[in-house]
């Protein structure tokens, strides 16, 4: 049986926008939806057939309750979730502007996601889990951050495999210096780094992202993963590099959770196919372009934890579009 994966962020409540193409200044409606980077990969590898276990804490708020019930529906291991019930849920907006790329505003006055501490992880054994994946908005205050990092150090030094996605939101982060210290602390150390062409374009200050990952720590054994929206994504590992198309013909809704769908589906392709280091550039291929159809499910769909797709989905859809020219679409 898998060993469960760890997935160690946050979890929040987003308020997704009805209003497309206006953007945060001028929507009017919002429909609330569970979500955060970490809970939606930990809904999305359950629906993929991945045990996974939830390292946050929740709040004693109504919305912590609700959130709650989500993590017991999607059959979600508990047993490093911790409770606060003095503390609250974050709470994010997101409205699609113009150009279909959502905007975000987060809201965390006392928020339970953040204040994590080291003392409440030190009871956790890597030895427990099949990989460790963390980062996103999680990353950014402490006394959480420093609890995500020493399980890094942890999982690291036990050789167990780790995975690390930054879902970077710059309206977050207060120092950009320190944010990139942090970064290059973790690509350093991860197995797996994912990231969107925006927060690679943010990290190198590159918009091509081929150039941007020559800017990337040369590690021969990592696995790099790039998504480039409607343009697929790039796969870089063992000196290889492959850009791998998406799906087109399909109506987008909304891209919230796409990338985190996008990882969920790597995590279990790459699980599903024992050393990830080990695999030809063929077989890791087609691992991507799983991913690539999960997340472009989810762009059909209004995002966050409850657009995340099934295995069932994701194979029907595969089966549907075998033969399509994969050019346009949604992947991250």
């Amino acid at each position: 049986m898998m060993k469960p994966v760890l997935c160690g962020g946050e979890i929040l409540l987003d308020f997704l926008s009805k209003d497309v193409g206006k953007g945060l200044a001028d929507s009017m409606l919002f429909e609330k939806r569970p979500g955060g980077s970490i809970f939606n990969v930990a809904v999305g590898l359950r629906r993929l057939g991945v045990p996974a276990s939830l390292l946050t804490k929740l709040g004693g708020d109504e919305f912590s309750q609700g959130l709650m019930s989500v993590i017991t529906e999607e059959k979600i291991n508990t047993e490093c979730l911790r409770r606060d019930p003095d503390l609250k849920t974050t709470l994010a907006f997101v409205a699609l502007n113009e150009e279909g790329k959502p905007e975000f505003r987060f809201y965390r006055d006392h928020a339970a996601d953040t204040k994590l501490t080291v003392s409440e992880i030190e009871h956790i054994n890597p030895q427990d889990y099949s990989m460790y994946h963390f980062g996103s908005i999680a990353l950014l205050e402490k006394p959480a951050s420093d609890a995500y990092l020493e399980l890094l150090d942890m999982f690291h030094g036990e050789k167990v495999t780790t995975s690390f996605d930054p879902n970077i939101r710059p309206s977050l982060i207060h120092d950009r210096k320190s944010f990139l210290q942090m970064f290059y602390r973790v690509s350093e150390v991860v197995d797996i780094l994912k990231m969107s062409d925006d927060d690679l374009e943010y990290i190198t200050g590159l918009a091509d992202a081929r150039e941007g990952l020559r800017k990337m720590p040369d590690r021969a054994n990592a696995l790099i993963l790039v998504t480039l929206g409607k343009n697929g994504a790039i796969a870089s590992c063992g000196g290889q590099s492959r850009h791998v198309p998406t799906f087109n013909r399909v109506r987008v809704k909304d891209t919230t959770g796409c990338g985190d769908a996008f990882m969920a589906a790597i995590l279990s392709g790459l699980l599903n196919s024992g050393d990830f280091t080990a695999l030809s550039m063929s077989k890791l291929t087609g691992i991507v372009t799983f991913a690539n159809a999960a997340a472009t499910i989810v762009g059909t769909r209004y995002g966050a934890a409850n657009a995340m797709p099934r295995l069932r989905e994701v194979d029907r859809f595969l089966s549907r579009h075998k033969n399509e020219d994969v050019q346009d679409g949604v992947s991250g």
